[in-house]
């Protein structure tokens, strides 16, 4: 064994220390033209993006909304407000508030910019997103003194324990409800059937919630962190069973960003390589889609697919429904958060039969209450409150983003930008106040203040 062992070292040694050389040459090279390459990245992107939107998003859904109806005057505008944005945005690494500013203009601001130029949208709608994002950064980059962090301490072997128990009573309920169908939960189309006819007791879709989206992320992300890779690979089979149980797409595809995130935040070149890699995806979108597009044998081919889900559900699709929230609620009363907690203590009037989503679908042209449509807080501010409501909600944002720094350390640094990537993610098509107290964002939060707070800090807690 011990010449087996000897042999096999010989043989991979060679090859393992080019590949380690070849990172450190490309990792020196990276650093050294920090800003050129992100500008480089950051540009391409811009051009990418509009092409998956012209040659696949826009093909492939042009009945439902991605109509293509340029023009050279909103073009011109939105490279425009592109370029200003991009420039405001910091380029420094390591820094979770900046790479958090930086996922929402890839993922939520860029393909709005996109379809506002390229399929005809509001040019004042657009204008208030683009003046409330600059105003989101200035909150989240200004200077600030030095602050204590929250650090609540003596607790977390109970809360562990707590949240192990509570993830097993989350795992149970919608057996005991629903029943168990295994391996049926991969069929895209019946997972829609499943979803229809699941029931749960009153409250617990809070504590789904809370376990899909903060504390099996957490998990998974502390135990990679700490290096216990069977932990972590449990937690990723957990998130596989919570997807078999529900038939919540999102609790599977939300492994994809956690991990890459996490895997690339300790590169020192997160930033460049989510512009990088973002251009990648477009440009296999287009050119996936472009060859199995011409298909005629009826199948659902991996081009056409993954069309679907990142260029149209991921990207374009919401972007066209905060458009479509902005063109009704421009005409029609709006909300003033009567639809939630906020109504039920000041006794509002909610002025609709249906929720916001459901009246937007039905003024698409569907079934009234058939179907919700989904936007994002930038989509949903303007619903409640018009443009106060957007300048609110996205200051609100930039201080929540901005109380992230005083945790930021080259060991929490990997998990904090993975973890509340989840919410800059949601944050697309949900309302922010709902991704705060349902969607576990706050949940988040308390985890940080007890388990990632400094040692050092610990006579300050609570």
């Amino acid at each position: 064994m011990t010449f087996i062992s000897t042999c096999l070292r010989r043989w991979y040694a060679p090859p393992l220390q080019w590949l380690r050389n070849a990172y450190r040459c490309v990792s020196a090279f990276a650093s050294a033209h920090h800003t050129a390459l992100i500008w480089c990245f950051g540009v391409l992107y811009k051009f990418a993006l509009d092409a998956m939107y012209v040659w696949a998003a826009s093909p492939q859904y042009s009945y439902a909304g991605l109509v293509y109806a340029p023009s050279f005057v909103k073009y011109v505008i939105a490279s425009g407000m592109y370029l200003v944005i991009f420039a405001l945005l910091p380029k420094r690494e390591n820094d979770t508030a900046v790479f958090l500013l930086h996922l929402q203009f890839v993922f939520t601001v860029a393909p709005m910019l996109s379809f506002y130029a390229l399929s005809g949208g509001s040019s004042r709608y657009m204008l208030m997103v683009f003046l409330a994002v600059t105003v989101q950064v200035w909150i989240v980059c200004r200077p600030a003194p030095a602050r204590r962090q929250v650090r609540i301490t003596g607790i977390e072997s109970y809360v562990t324990v707590a949240l192990g128990v509570l993830l097993l009573f989350t795992l149970a309920i919608p057996v005991l409800y629903n029943g168990f169908e295994g391996l049926k939960a991969f069929d895209l189309d019946y997972i829609y059937v499943m979803r229809a006819n699941a029931t749960y007791p009153p409250g617990f879709g809070y504590v789904l919630n809370w376990a899909t989206n903060t504390i099996l992320p957490f998990a998974f992300l502390i135990f990679l962190n700490r290096r216990h890779y069977g932990l972590a690979v449990l937690c990723a089979a957990l998130h596989v069973l919570f997807y078999m149980e529900t038939g919540s797409k999102f609790v599977i595809f939300i492994l994809v960003p956690l991990l890459a995130i996490y895997l690339l935040s300790r590169s020192g070149h997160l930033l460049k390589l989510l512009y990088l890699g973002f251009v990648c995806i477009c440009l296999a979108v287009v050119v996936g889609y472009q060859l199995d597009s011409t298909a005629t044998d009826g199948a659902l081919h991996p081009g056409v697919l993954l069309n679907a889900i990142v260029g149209i559900r991921a990207m374009f699709h919401p972007a066209d429904n905060k458009f479509n929230f902005y063109e009704y609620f421009s005409q029609h009363p709006k909300i003033h958060f009567s639809d939630g907690i906020i109504g039920k203590m000041f006794s509002l009037t909610y002025p609709y039969a249906g929720s916001s989503g459901q009246v937007i679908n039905a003024a698409q042209g569907a079934e009234f209450l058939s179907a919700n449509m989904n936007t994002g807080y930038l989509g949903e501010a303007y619903a409640q409150l018009g443009f106060p409501g957007i300048f609110l909600m996205a200051a609100l944002l930039g201080f929540i983003l901005r109380a992230l720094s005083g945790y930021d350390r080259k060991e929490t640094f990997p998990v904090l930008t993975a973890l509340f990537s989840v919410y800059i993610i949601i944050l697309n098509d949900g309302a922010l106040f709902t991704t705060l107290f349902t969607g576990g964002m706050l949940i988040a939060f308390l985890l940080v203040f007890i388990y990632l707070g400094k040692q050092e800090d610990l006579p300050h807690g609570i």
